[in-house]
């Protein structure tokens, strides 16, 4: 493993303690979570342009909204994160969760400033700024990105639980809502089904449908897709690709589906070297040999059984392994990916015993 690479582990396992449950050192100061929600904001320098200007706010439910826009940039220029922060033991450490992106660190160096820090958690030695420094009055802004997450309709209230935050709000009836809803109603399985959709979209503030004011809202600018058979997963768990009974979810952009009276398609790269599972109609085997990020499957062994349905699909999954050249686990999820780049299947963990 890289230094770098564990260095940046080292910093992971710090972040599960408890706020208020740290001790400092006299001199130091902790972060104040009673202070929240608040906006810090600071231009600090990049490798390319004229700079970046930071937007975070942080919020009491260890929910954060970062806008990072590159100065100088016309179009484009802003970049929007959303996730969660957590603190290290030693107070002072801010580490905010991105998902697929790396964490961010930052170390609070006063009441009101946030310290920028390298991936591996050590101070930035420069004589540029690299300070955020709170900021009241500034007016919300909307976070504009790829979101994921549980989504439900009944009795014509929408909802949707965001997968990075874990936050529940109404989807805005605008947009492309009417593209979303007519997916899901075709997809569910039973009134009220939660089912993981993706969407790119905003988190804006809309009338509240019951009294006044306003509440948090998601606002669906283009439908991307509905997941029946997958799920957010574990929020900060990380499955092994190894031992690990890996349900297959999609097949390039498409979901995957599970016929009547077959077996749902799955894989399992065991610790011997060998790949079993079933693509739902035949089962399959195979050797396998995996690196950091390179894998190389087959030839697989399968059974020959004809099935009335699901042959296609079959023929898809078998393709994908063979072809298949890079993997990646994010969370609970196995991406596997062709030389291009493209991801050819989709799988969730479920945990062997």
């Amino acid at each position: 493993m890289r230094k770098s690479t564990l260095a940046l582990s080292l910093v992971l396992l710090l972040t599960g303690a408890a706020l208020g449950s740290v001790t400092v050192s006299a001199g130091e100061t902790k972060f104040a979570q009673d202070s929240l929600p608040g906006s810090y904001v600071g231009d600090l320098p990049s490798a390319s342009g004229e700079g970046t200007r930071y937007r975070l706010d942080l919020f009491a439910d260890q929910v954060f909204f970062l806008r990072l826009s590159y100065l100088g940039k016309t179009e484009n220029a802003d970049h929007d994160n959303i996730g969660t922060w957590s603190i290290g033991p030693d107070g002072r450490t801010l580490i905010l969760h991105r998902g697929r992106e790396a964490p961010v660190l930052f170390r609070v160096t006063g009441e009101d400033t946030l310290l920028k820090l390298d991936l591996e958690g050590r101070g930035i030695v420069s004589d540029l700024n690299y300070d955020l420094v709170r900021t009241t009055g500034l007016p919300l802004f909307e976070p504009t990105l790829l979101m994921r997450g549980m989504y439900s309709l009944m009795a014509d209230a929408p909802l949707f639980k965001e997968c990075l935050t874990g936050r529940r709000m109404p989807v805005a009836m605008e947009a492309d809502n009417a593209a979303l809803e007519r997916a899901y109603l075709k997809a569910q399985r039973r009134p009220g089904e939660e089912l993981l959709i993706e969407i790119e979209g905003h988190i804006a503030q809309r009338p509240a449908m019951e009294g006044d004011g306003t509440v948090e809202s998601l606002v669906v600018d283009r439908f991307i897709g509905v997941w029946p058979r997958e799920t957010c997963g574990a929020p900060m768990a990380t499955a092994p690709l190894r031992n690990t009974y890996w349900r297959v979810t999609r097949l390039g952009d498409q979901p995957v589906s599970v016929n009547e009276g077959q077996r749902e398609p799955h894989l399992v790269f065991r610790m011997d070297g060998r790949v079993t599972g079933s693509s739902g109609c035949n089962q399959l085997m195979g050797p396998f040999n995996a690196g950091v990020s390179s894998i190389d499957i087959g030839p697989l062994a399968m059974t020959r059984k004809a099935c009335p349905q699901g042959m296609e699909q079959e023929q898809t999954l078998t393709a994908a392994l063979e072809v298949g050249t890079t993997w990646k686990i994010i969370g609970e999820h196995l991406e596997l990916f062709d030389d291009e780049g493209q991801v050819l299947l989709r799988c969730q963990a479920v945990y062997l015993r």
